[in-house]
């Protein structure tokens, strides 16, 4: 009981820890700047060109009612008043004319370069190493740097640039306002610039408390994201949800998820507030004084009205610089610390598998496969999934992987193939370690059919060949298809081969069962001609007959490969060289389906279990022949 409570505090303690920003502003600004100019330019240099536009508008808006007034006292010819009017006017339409021009194309710069950083993310995570997928660290930085880049504000590094550009057409408007008032008195200036400062604290606070509790709200969002759109446009999902009357649970969960939604929400506005009532009471007093002051100059008659103007007019628009730049100084402080995030991502190196180069590819012949004392253990798992495993594949032997549910076969097929890492042990092929191989090379030793499939937006010939259109081998591909029994199918399609597959990227796709999608993955495995081929639990979407004529053709489509087959049906696993059965995390029985069934083991012993209900009487006798 007290060992318990120790770990509730110890993980009380961990959670309150707060969480910091790795990297600083000048070099989150770099990162930010070193990519935008790599992968669009159009931004940084709209951003650039916009500046002096920018400032040069609100110079004019400063002079321009100072001038005309004086204009008015000093000149009596109606024709020079309506010139300079006209000069003034005339010039400050055609800089905010342009400066909208260049705002326009910036947007449009900032825009494309949030999709672009979007996809970044996703390609990225594509390029890394697979088990990095089970990595609780990786997926946390996964999901921030997704906030970051995807929500399209203020987080956004395309955004943060152009913040970053707008601070500092801000702080040069600020130096040219800051000018004019210091001649007014440098005693308000600073008053305007304390002020401003006090309110920058309590926002500084905010902000912080913000980036703490980030993760906490991720989680939540994922929850809502889940819930309100991956699940309700889920076939599967609509199906079950209807057929066992979940709307009511989900309707609970979803207002459970929506109450702690609104609560993270009052507790940042809760946050927010004091800031937003500081910068409100400090600016009121700030301004207050200043035009007190700027009056009473005017009533003892020591600046002029012309002089006055320019006077109200700079101090009233230089608090709002000011406010903006500690604004968009509070936001960069923000925004740096997603930024940081994002360097994490981006540049911290996670991967284990060698992704330089390595040693030359044998390809074109079946290979070994070798396990040396491997272990492994997901992350969070209890304990091991496999433990001290050793064996030995000869090139082009069949195998077949057997064993219960959880058994860890799937495990070991992931491992063999680099996806997965062991926690200790070594694994071979063709007599050399996976980390000698370079990682991509690698992947294209082996065929997979798996459980969990991904088929692509695209065509069936594109989703078998996994090529462009034009580099597909017809005939092989026709060949493939008649082996896993689907050339018919794809024939009878009003497209054939170029038949869509996903119907929510075209509308026109086709709808293929499960059945059809494992042999179109069979047929994907085949395709490849890799010197490795696994093919996971292939038939079970399919109905017998299909399965039959898979198992008589097996040795066909697995000519000049080494292969390894799982199934629980342990009837369909006796046309293989050797079959291995997993068992409490180890290989417990390895031989011919004569050799297993002889020894009366737990192979037999599984065996005789399915067989009873294929035979009549249940004699396990008849199921050995």
């Amino acid at each position: 009981m007290a060992k318990n409570k120790d770990n509730k505090k110890e993980n009380k303690k961990e959670k309150e820890t707060p969480r910091k920003a790795k990297y600083g502003t000048f070099v989150c600004i770099r990162w930010v700047l070193s990519r935008m100019w790599q992968w669009d330019k159009s931004l940084f240099l709209s951003s650039v060109l916009l500046l002096p536009f920018v400032v040069i508008t609100y110079a004019l808006g400063l002079y321009t009612p100072s001038i005309i007034l004086s204009s008015l006292q000093t000149s009596q010819d109606f024709q020079d008043i309506v010139l300079v009017i006209f000069l003034l006017v005339g010039a400050e339409f055609f800089f905010n004319l342009v400066h909208q021009v260049f705002a326009r194309l910036r947007w449009i710069a900032e825009s494309r370069n949030a999709n672009r950083f979007y996809w970044e993310i996703e390609k990225l995570d594509a390029k890394k190493d697979y088990f990095l997928n089970f990595d609780e660290e990786y997926l946390k930085s996964y999901e921030r740097v997704g906030q970051v880049l995807g929500n399209g504000a203020d987080g956004s590094p395309g955004r943060y640039m152009i913040r970053f550009f707008d601070m500092a057409a801000n702080v040069l408007c600020f130096v040219l306002f800051g000018s004019v008032v210091s001649t007014l008195s440098p005693l308000i200036l600073l008053l305007l610039v304390v002020g401003s400062l006090i309110a920058l604290i309590p926002k500084r606070y905010q902000q912080d408390r913000d980036f703490k509790e980030r993760d906490e709200r991720n989680a939540n969002s994922k929850k809502l994201d889940y819930l309100s759109w991956r699940l309700s446009n889920s076939l599967h999902a609509g199906k079950d949800i209807r057929l066992y009357h979940f709307t009511e649970f989900l309707d609970a969960k979803m207002h459970e998820v929506i109450d702690e939604h609104a609560r993270l929400v009052r507790r940042q506005q809760r946050h927010r507030a004091l800031p937003a009532y500081v910068n409100f009471a400090v600016g009121f007093v700030r301004d207050v004084l200043a035009y007190l002051y700027l009056i009473r100059r005017a009533v003892e008659g020591s600046i002029s009205p012309a002089e006055f103007v320019l006077y109200f007019n700079a101090i009233s628009q230089l608090s709002g610089f000011i406010d903006k730049v500690i604004d968009y100084f509070g936001s960069a402080h923000e925004v740096v610390l997603g930024i940081s995030d994002c360097i994490v991502y981006f540049d911290e190196p996670r991967n284990r598998m060698n992704h330089g180069p390595g040693i030359p590819l044998p390809k074109g012949r079946p290979l070994s496969v070798e396990f040396r004392h491997v272990s492994y253990q997901y992350p969070k798992g209890e304990k091991n999934v496999l433990e001290d495993i050793s064996f030995h594949i000869d090139a082009g032997e069949k195998i077949s992987l057997v064993g219960l549910n959880g058994a860890g076969k799937t495990t070991l097929t992931k491992l063999m193939c680099g996806l997965l890492l062991p926690d200790a042990g070594e694994i071979l092929i063709d007599g050399h370690l996976l980390q000698e191989y370079n990682r991509d090379e690698l992947y294209t030793l082996f065929s997979i059919v798996p459980q969990d499939y991904t088929i692509l937006p695209t065509t069936v010939a594109e989703n078998i060949a996994f090529c462009d259109r034009s580099q597909i081998d017809e005939k092989r591909l026709w060949s493939c298809l008649e082996m896993a029994e689907m050339a018919d199918k794809v024939r009878a399609l009003p497209k054939g081969i170029d038949s869509g597959m996903d119907k929510q990227y075209d509308e026109d796709a086709v709808m293929f069962s499960g059945g059809e999608l494992q042999r179109l993955l069979l047929a994907r495995a085949i395709y490849h001609e890799s010197s490795i081929m696994i093919l996971d639990e292939p038939t079970a979407a399919l109905d017998p007959i299909a399965e039959d004529t898979i198992y008589q053709r097996y040795r066909e489509m697995t000519k000049n490969v080494t292969s390894v087959f799982i199934s629980h049906r342990l009837a369909a696993t006796r046309f293989c060289d050797r079959i291995y059965l997993l068992d409490g995390a180890c290989i417990s029985e390895c031989g011919t389906h004569e050799e297993l069934m002889a020894s009366g083991g737990k192979y037999r012993e599984l065996f005789d279990v399915q067989s009873q209900y294929y035979r009549e009487g249940g004699n396990t006798d008849e199921a050995e022949g």
